[in-house]
């Protein structure tokens, strides 16, 4: 069912693309105007759709390729993509220092989805103009990565907040809808966990949680 989806929003994306690309080939609009506009964002989708692919396989077969991770070169590769999501999102991306002496036995790649899935929903959700910040620090021995958005909170505290947030999709019907599974997946698979500060008109507080000792994650699984 996955693989279906998956193939449903690749060829969306594409046409989407494709007639971006063939207006602005045929001079009928700049490249710097809405057009391109569309083209940037589309061109993005792909990537994350493409990634979110990727990272769901590994995480279904259960492959993992841990290594030391200096958690501030890790976000800074992580801010180079999230400022082209703001840009086209027109949200204000805010991210916070990291010490640099900060690192993690990780998977960069499930991890960096993660962290990623985390910002697009932030990004997609969050009010025009508004803001989205990006924190990392340690705490007690665990790392903790902290995505906060403006997109006004949810009502239904009682509810999974990963469920209410994919029905928050209101206006924007885009993307797949499993970008929320597949991070917490990640950091489940790291011995982690995510949690949601839920500010009701305000926002939300995204919290990954990843415990930096190794002999407090499980261990990682080989493909045969």
């Amino acid at each position: 069912m996955r693989a279906g989806q998956l193939g449903h929003e690749l060829r969306n994306l594409v046409h989407t693309a494709l007639l971006a690309f063939q207006t602005l080939k045929q001079g009928q609009a700049a490249i710097n105007g809405s057009t391109g506009m569309v083209l940037g964002r589309t061109l993005m989708g792909l990537r994350d759709a493409i990634d979110s692919g990727l990272s769901d396989v590994r995480l279904t077969a259960g492959i993992q390729r841990r290594e030391l991770v200096r958690v501030s070169f890790f976000i800074n590769e992580i801010v180079v993509v999230a400022n082209l999501h703001a840009e086209y999102r027109e949200v204000r991306l805010q991210v916070a220092p990291v010490d640099d002496a900060l690192s993690i036995h990780a998977d960069p790649q499930l991890l960096s989805s993660a962290v990623m899935n985390l910002l697009n929903n932030a990004f997609k959700f969050t009010r025009r103009r508004g803001r989205v910040a990006l924190r990392a620090y340690e705490r007690d021995q665990h790392l903790l990565i902290e995505v906060e958005d403006q997109c006004v909170g949810f009502a239904e505290a009682r509810l999974d907040p990963f469920a209410v947030f994919v029905e928050r999709r209101g206006q924007d019907r885009s993307g797949l809808g499993l970008g929320l599974s597949i991070a917490r997946k990640a950091v489940w698979a790291h011995g982690g966990d995510i949690s949601v500060r839920n500010m009701p008109d305000v926002g939300c507080v995204f919290t990954i949680d990843i415990p930096l000792k190794m002999d407090q994650l499980p261990a990682p699984q080989r493909a045969t």
